[in-house]
C-alpha cells in the first residue's frame, strides 16, 4: 500500500513538472538550431529566428533563454557587423554574469575586427 502511494505522489510530481510552463523563451530554437547545423548557409535564417525569439521575449517581459544573445551576437559577428554583436554580447553579460569571462573576450575579438575593419576603409 505504502509502496503504491509512493509511486502515485511521483507520478502526480512528475507530471506537473512537464506541464509546469518553460522558464525561458526558446521560441523555435530548436528547429531553427537544427536547420542551420544540416545548412549552415541558412545562418542568416537562424540570426532572424533569434532576432525574432529575442524581441518576442523583451516585448512579453518572458527571461531570454540563456545563450541566445550570445549566439546572436556570434552570427553577428561573422556577418562582419562588430557593433551589433558586441551590443548582443554585453546583454548576454549582463543578464547572465557567469559568462563574463568569455563574453569578455569576445567582445575585444569583435572590437579588434571592427577596428581592423575601419582601418581597411581609410
Amino acid at each position: 500500500m505504502r509502496l503504491h502511494s509512493l509511486l502515485a505522489l511521483s507520478a502526480a510530481l512528475l507530471l506537473t513538472a512537464c506541464a509546469a510552463p518553460a522558464k525561458y523563451n526558446w521560441g523555435n530554437y530548436e528547429g531553427s538550431l537544427y536547420s542551420y547545423y544540416k545548412d549552415t548557409s541558412k545562418s542568416a535564417e537562424h540570426a532572424a529566428e533569434l532576432q525574432r525569439t529575442i524581441a518576442d521575449s523583451e516585448a512579453t517581459g518572458k527571461p531570454v533563454a540563456p545563450g541566445l544573445y550570445a549566439e546572436y551576437g556570434f552570427l553577428m559577428l561573422q556577418e562582419g557587423k562588430s557593433k551589433d554583436a558586441i551590443s548582443q554580447f554585453e546583454k548576454e553579460k549582463a543578464k547572465w554574469p557567469e559568462s563574463t569571462y568569455l563574453m569578455d573576450n569576445l567582445i575585444r575579438i569583435a572590437s579588434t575586427s571592427a577596428t581592423q575593419s575601419a582601418a581597411r576603409k581609410e
